[in-house]
């Protein structure tokens, strides 16, 4: 009874993927071209095809690797949009097939260290919650960049763990060149592996000389360090104002909102980027020094846990110091950034897939619980509409009913909870008891 139990869950969920990837993967991508942020950042280019140079006018701009991988479709037609989304669907499914692909390898390499082997339920389960981890449909309805990062760390991350240093260098150059979160994995190769890190500053030097070759200064040697400026000038990343934007999830963000509120907006006021009253959180003078504080300070204690943790794991053995670094490092990568959405999410999947890896070849009750919930909260792997559940209630007490409920349920922080207790997870997991050795590796030892 008991097994046929199973079978009929099993085949519940394919079913429900096969339906989830139908319909939220092809068809609702692909009805509309939906690439309004992706033409945003390929400014640059327009200003390139139509006055001869590829300028910048604000500091969060995409990096060149993004622009040159759309330069020779975009200039095949700047007006209709048809092509460019066909093509930016297209780049976002590979990159989805490379991402799980080499976060299949990456946990293929730690298993067989811990003399096990990737079987096909732990398969057939990486592709149900990469099936269903709603972030990334959220992004290929945008045609956006995210799918492209996530890759790219895959492949670096993997690449890593087998000891191939010039393919990480070169993945996390890219990523870092296609947009600029991935950077903050160069402290952490710098700390694990200054060859590496070495590497990588080769790599992002010839890729920005190529960038200055094609595009000017702009986009090229001058575009690292206007990132960093932003990234270091405040609060805001370049953009002070999307600390307090009511999707911010991250830490900083949340505890910020926290000490504000929301006006109710005025709809006579027609703005497509909700710049009208209701959408950013006002902060009363007097508390404004107390929010930063706050703000500044637990996000000071979280970059002292991700500094205290890889320290304290300096000692362990490989590959698995490796593997679970690059989780914790992709995790808190979220965590602290000043300014995060549920799109960025889907960064999370490969953390999400190592977890999951732990839980099924050692977890206990307690790995189990919390990788559920997190996977609830951050990928809404069951309907959307399940969640407003959780939201209704705040709504009702704050009055905020101009916000949708994805935009409610992110601006009460569930995803930013669902990552904490993701983090959790992985403490509990990345201390990594002695198995017994499985019968093939026994065979194999004699």
């Amino acid at each position: 009874m008991k097994q046929l139990l199973v079978k009929v869950a099993v085949v519940a969920a394919l079913l429900y993927s096969a339906a989830h990837v139908m319909v939220s993967g092809i068809w609702f991508p692909l009805r509309t071209p939906n690439v309004g942020q992706v033409v945003e950042e390929l400014q640059p280019l327009y200003r390139l095809f139509t006055l001869g140079a590829a300028t910048v006018d604000h500091p969060r701009q995409y990096g060149p690797v993004f622009l040159a991988l759309f330069h020779p479709v975009y200039r095949l037609n700047l007006s209709d949009p048809t092509l460019l989304s066909y093509y930016a669907y297209t780049l976002d499914v590979l990159a989805i097939g490379v991402a799980f692909l080499a976060t299949v390898m990456a946990i293929r390499t730690w298993v067989a260290s811990r003399g096990g082997t990737v079987t096909p339920v732990m398969w057939l389960a990486l592709a149900l919650l990469w099936a269903n981890f709603s972030p990334l449909y959220g992004v290929l309805a945008i045609k956006n960049v995210e799918v492209w990062e996530l890759a790219l760390i895959a492949v670096g991350g993997a690449a890593l763990l087998r000891g191939h240093r010039w393919l990480t260098a070169w993945s996390i150059a890219a990523a870092a060149l296609v947009k600029m979160l991935p950077l903050v994995f160069l402290p952490y190769l710098l700390w694990r592996d200054r060859r590496t890190f070495a590497y990588t500053l080769v790599a992002l030097a010839a890729l920005l000389t190529a960038s200055q070759l094609a595009y000017g200064t702009g986009m090229g040697w001058g575009y690292l360090p206007a990132i960093l400026k932003a990234a270091l000038g405040g609060d805001g990343y370049g953009n002070a104002q999307g600390l307090i934007w009511h999707e911010n999830v991250s830490l900083r963000g949340v505890i910020s909102k926290a000490f504000g509120y929301l006006e109710r907006p005025d709809f006579t006021i027609v703005d497509p980027w909700y710049t009208s009253r209701g959408y950013y959180v006002i902060t009363a003078s007097a508390y404004q020094p107390i929010a930063r504080l706050a703000a500044t300070a637990v996000w000071a204690l979280g970059v002292a846990f991700v500094g205290w943790t890889l320290l304290r794991r300096r000692r362990h053995a490989e590959p698995s110091r490796t593997f679970w670094d690059w989780a914790l490092v992709g995790l808190m990568m979220l965590v602290l950034a000043p300014q995060i959405s549920q799109d960025y999410m889907v960064l999370s999947l490969g953390a999400f897939s190592f977890v999951l890896a732990g839980c099924m070849l050692y977890g206990g009750t307690a790995a189990w619980t919390e990788f559920t919930v997190a996977v609830l909260l951050v990928g809404n792997i069951v309907p959307r509409g399940i969640f407003s559940r959780l939201v209704d209630p705040l709504v009702a007490i704050t009055g905020y009913d101009h916000l949708l409920p994805a935009e409610a349920y992110q601006y009460f922080g569930f995803p930013l909870l669902g990552l904490l207790v993701l983090v959790r997870a992985w403490v509990r997991l990345s201390e990594e008891p002695v198995l017994a050795p499985t019968a093939a590796a026994a065979a194999e030892t004699a």
